[in-house]
């Protein structure tokens, strides 16, 4: 009894009590699941399209080479779904070293690009259930997001302090400095995001324990009473049996 006490001081301890101080824990999480929902639907719809278009880049590669073979003379060699070609046994020229490596460069992306897409679906889903627990208030539903948050903090971390070393994307953001500055921001905006959900999930947790000691209580108690009637029930029926064989001078 103590420890559960114990443990549940240090559960409300560690959870947040309101949402911005604006919102209580249930309507951040709708607004968290909201905006996860739109964020991450604008995603997958980019990630649609880049597929689409490298598709197209992927089919002009291809012909490009088969042009370029034919007015070489070279032959084309199919070996598990991917083409090279040969003069003889070794890739003689600069523009087929360029076509290859053009051709590796486009396979990696479609690799990240399906990747990706496949994350963000199941990331969205998750959303979406976050969303349905939120508003139906059950737990079980908002576990998934959970799960993946937790999985997805070292990834989002990683991929901000490669972005760091590639200048292409750090003039975007104007600088190193404005660059590390909104990384730090976005990674502290989702934290707080996180801290904000578990407290919801840790709070639904709490209401669901206490209606079930309430419910083991008035069960309890019902149980008592019952016992009681029964014990009452079962002495007067002894008594009537013990009067009913009795004499007379039971009865004075």
């Amino acid at each position: 009894m103590f420890a559960r006490t114990k443990q549940c001081k240090l559960s409300k301890m560690l959870r947040l009590n309101n949402f911005l101080f604006a919102f209580s824990l249930r309507q951040g999480t709708i607004l968290i699941a909201a905006h996860q929902i739109t964020l991450f639907s604008f995603v997958l719809i980019i990630l649609l399209i880049c597929l689409t278009h490298v598709g197209k880049v992927l089919t002009l590669l291809h012909d490009d080479m088969e042009d370029d073979a034919e007015r070489r003379g070279f032959y084309e060699v199919n070996y598990r779904n991917q083409m090279t070609f040969h003069e003889g046994d070794v890739i003689s020229t600069n523009n087929q070293r360029r076509f290859a490596k053009a051709q590796h460069l486009a396979s990696v992306t479609v690799i990240i690009l399906y990747t990706s897409t496949i994350l963000a679906s199941i990331y969205l889903m998750c959303c979406i259930s976050l969303l349905h627990g939120a508003i139906k208030y059950k737990r079980e539903y908002m576990l998934p997001w959970v799960i993946a948050s937790c999985v997805s903090i070292t990834p989002f971390m990683a991929a901000m302090i490669l972005g760091d070393s590639y200048p292409n994307i750090v003039d975007i953001y104007g600088g190193h400095n404005y660059y590390r500055f909104i990384c730090v921001f976005l990674m502290l905006t989702f934290l707080y995001a996180f801290w904000a959900v578990c407290s919801f999930v840790l709070e639904t947790g709490e209401s669901r324990c206490a209606r079930a000691m309430l419910a083991n209580d008035e069960r309890g108690e019902r149980l008592l009473l019952l016992d009681h009637a029964a014990h009452s029930s079962l002495l007067s029926a002894a008594q009537l049996n013990k009067l009913s064989h009795g004499t007379r001078t039971h009865f004075v």
